[in-house]
């Protein structure tokens, strides 16, 4: 599967009976599995599952995740010492790259959840068994990945160029209709930055403050999926339930919170889903305050 002079075909029915192998192997005992699946990792199977990812063969790409699924499976400390090993040594597409891409990529069939359970497992600061120089893979996201997968939110949601600027006012009830990023790819996007708020309290608070990076995360309450508005609600309601103080004065000076009062208010006296998250958020910030 490493040769350059392998065939299209070839490689695909490949890495489909590395899949059915994998699958295979799972009625093994827990050791025998753990113990093959480190021997797969030191034959270099994850340098196969990069070029694999960069494929424009939906089922390729799409076995590939699963593959890697099942060996973070197994012990995810695999995966995550590959991907610090490379983040230092390699210039071109690193394999962590290629899943955040993967993540705002259309494959179809839903594989960009795929992509977002790899990340959250991968990028689990909290795992028990996670030793902390294999913590190299989240502080790389941080600095090379994120601001990209804020942009895509920004590009996606904006009704004006907020990447230059969020001086200009919006009025309330400009609504985004933009069909070139699918929802589910920006209510996942959404669910990780969450996720990262709860899990690297500190190190996306850093982003936070030294950008507009929650700015354009708000954008979301500009489109006209509910499901989006909903999702910029939570987010915002994740970040002030980490009652920092650095991040709240932000809140504050920024006047994030108007974006959702504006749509609380045009959404009327509609007793839905977004009623309902933004109550709950205005409770919250009157019992802490």
């Amino acid at each position: 599967m490493r040769s350059s002079n392998i065939s299209a075909e070839s490689k695909r029915e490949l890495v489909l009976f590395l899949l059915e192998f994998c699958t295979l192997t799972k009625s093994l005992q827990a050791v025998q599995q753990l113990r093959l699946s480190r021997d797969l990792a030191s034959e270099g199977v994850f340098d196969i599952m990069s070029d694999v990812l960069q494929s424009q063969d939906k089922v390729l790409v799409s076995a590939g995740t699963d593959i890697l699924v099942y060996f973070l499976n197994q012990d995810p400390n695999l995966l995550r010492s590959y991907i610090a090993r490379q983040e230092n040594s390699q210039e071109g597409n690193s394999l962590l790259g290629l899943l955040v891409q993967g993540m705002v990529t259309d494959f179809g069939e839903g594989m960009h959840c795929q992509f977002l359970e790899i990340l959250k497992i991968l990028m689990d600061e909290f795992a028990t068994n996670m030793p902390t120089n294999y913590r190299g893979a989240i502080d790389v996201f941080h600095e090379k990945h994120l601001d990209k997968l804020i942009d895509v939110i920004a590009l996606a949601s904006s009704p004006m160029d907020i990447t230059q600027s969020t001086s200009s006012p919006v009025g309330v009830g400009t609504r985004v209709e933009n069909h070139s990023v699918k929802t589910e790819i920006l209510s996942n996007i959404c669910e990780l930055l969450c996720f990262c708020v709860v899990h690297h309290p500190y190190k996306i608070k850093v982003n936070f403050l030294r950008s507009n990076s929650v700015e354009k995360i708000l954008t979301l309450t500009h489109r006209r999926e509910k499901v989006l508005v909903v999702a910029a609600v939570r987010f915002m309601r994740t970040v002030i339930a980490r009652n920092d103080e650095l991040l709240l004065s932000h809140v504050i000076k920024f006047n994030s919170l108007k974006p959702i009062i504006e749509v609380f208010v045009e959404n009327g006296d509609r007793y839905n889903m977004l009623h309902s998250v933004v109550l709950e958020l205005l409770e919250y910030i009157r019992k802490v305050t």
